[in-house]
């Protein structure tokens, strides 16, 4: 088959085309008009930047703050933890050894 063939593709891409060189004519002609108001969004869009980034700087701190004090809490807990083992431990040993001294003295009086 020869000869130039025109489907929904190429009208597509021909019409897209045209738009193009119509917005790039366009903007030539609007730049002056539309150049203080894309100053002004970008300007805001800067500033927002700048307020974005700050906030997430403070959120990443309070993030570390709780993070460290959770790790200072719980450091905190395990020697507590630690402590009262120890001290019941202490108080264990203490009741066996008065047990066993119970147990000698009443050994004592029934041998004697």
């Amino acid at each position: 088959m020869s000869g130039f063939f025109i489907n929904k593709r190429s009208l597509w891409l021909a019409s897209c085309g045209a738009l193009g060189v119509l917005a790039a004519i366009g903007i030539g002609k609007l730049s002056k008009k539309v150049r203080p108001a894309a100053v002004e969004v970008t300007k805001e869009g800067l500033a927002f930047k700048e307020w974005l980034i700050a906030h997430y700087e403070k959120v990443k701190e309070d993030r570390e703050d709780i993070v460290a004090e959770s790790k200072h809490a719980q450091q905190k807990d395990l020697h507590k933890t630690s402590e009262t083992a120890r001290k019941e431990e202490d108080i264990l040993t203490k009741v066996e050894q008065l047990v066993e001294e119970a147990l000698k003295q009443k050994a004592e009086k029934e041998g004697a």
